[in-house]
């Protein structure tokens, strides 16, 4: 997350504007009055790739209602809304939202009425499962994909998203690292505390693979990427089971590699040196 611009009631309009020119997201955490929310949603038309970040535990933010005052809205962060219980307001609004972020709630909740929206570019999902194969297939299109606390492979057996470019699992589990191979497209993966994960090799079979991060992984060593043609960056933290040198030598091998970064990795102790 980028630069940050807390709102909240009196509503500046100038100075909010003037944050607006280098800002990444807009949050608010309590209701605001309907003039200011008019005023907020008019700044953010002007600003389509600001998102708005909506986040704490009051109930009538929680019922999303005031998402009528935003239909222009292409960017919507509920991450952290913890009363939220229906996300079928969202539908208030319009059909061209590119980035949605549904971060944990007390309760998961039904994914189903996201599915109305078949152009998202990006998405983030904590731990909400119902609805979420329906989610993927209505937005063929997705760019970006983050999945948290979520056992994805058995979820989404399979997934078709042929213009995915980033992909990244935290917290949840991967027991088979084949499942990777259905997503040759990507760019970027991330690789984040996933239980089950012991096996990389599906890995080295990304032909699209530029960067790679891993972290708090039960791995004890790491495939050969001499097939990794394009990759050029692996961060590699908290791997505490790499405990012998010679379990890093597969990264050596792949044949652009300029980038590498880690700490707390055992074998990075005992006299392996290109890991910093």
């Amino acid at each position: 997350m980028g630069r940050v611009v807390e709102v909240s009631s009196p509503f500046d309009v100038r100075r909010c504007r003037v944050g607006l020119g280098d800002a990444d997201v807009v949050q608010i955490n309590q209701p605001l009055p309907e003039v200011d929310y008019r005023s907020l949603a008019a700044l953010l038309s002007d600003h389509p790739t600001v998102t708005l970040r909506v986040y704490g535990s009051d109930e009538d933010l929680a019922t999303l209602r005031f998402l009528r005052w935003f239909p222009r809205l292409r960017r919507l962060s509920i991450a952290g809304l913890h009363r939220l219980t229906d996300l079928a307001p969202l539908q208030q609004l319009n059909a061209d939202v590119e980035f949605l972020d549904i971060g944990e709630t007390r309760t998961p909740v039904d994914l189903t009425p996201v599915a109305a929206f078949q152009g998202l570019r990006q998405l983030r999902i904590v731990a909400h499962r119902r609805g979420l194969p329906d989610l993927l297939n209505a937005n063929p299109g997705l760019r970006g994909l983050a999945l948290w606390r979520l056992p994805v492979d058995q979820i989404l057996p399979v997934m078709a998203l042929p213009d995915l470019q980033s992909l990244a699992l935290t917290l949840g589990s991967l027991t088979n690292a084949e499942w990777l191979t259905c997503v040759p497209t990507l760019r970027y993966l991330a690789l984040r505390a996933v239980r089950k994960l012991t096996n990389l090799d599906a890995v080295t079979r990304l032909p699209a693979l530029q960067w790679l991060w891993l972290d708090a992984l039960t791995l004890e060593d790491l495939p050969d990427f001499a097939a990794c043609s394009a990759l050029l960056r692996v961060d590699c933290t908290e791997l505490r089971h790499l405990r012998h040198p010679a379990s890093l030598q597969g990264l050596a091998a792949a044949p652009r590699l300029r980038e590498t970064h880690g700490h707390r990795i055992a074998a990075a102790d005992r006299g392996v040196p290109s890991l910093r």
